[in-house]
């Protein structure tokens, strides 16, 4: 019986890691897409360009940014109850 439980505890947890990712997913898919967007606004005007290649190492930094911060909140942390380091 306690196997039923742990592994209902597991699934459980998977799955709260799961909705976590798909979040984090879909939040990086939303920079991505501003990203792509603002170039092509933006290409009309010449006087801009400077501007916008300006703009891309910082929109760079953003990313790595968020994905640094979503790897670490998804890093396993043997103190939190919420995570399981079994496989």
């Amino acid at each position: 019986m306690s196997n039923q439980v742990e592994d209902e505890t597991r699934l459980h947890q998977c799955a709260k890691k799961y909705e976590k990712i798909v979040k984090q997913f879909d939040e990086l898919i939303e920079i991505m897409n501003s990203r792509n967007c603002q170039p092509k606004q933006q290409r009309g005007s010449r006087g801009n360009s400077s501007t916008v290649a300006a703009s891309q190492p910082e929109e760079n930094e953003v990313v790595v940014q968020t994905i640094t911060k979503f790897l670490h909140e998804l890093k396993t942390n043997p103190t939190d109850p919420e995570c399981s380091t079994s496989t």
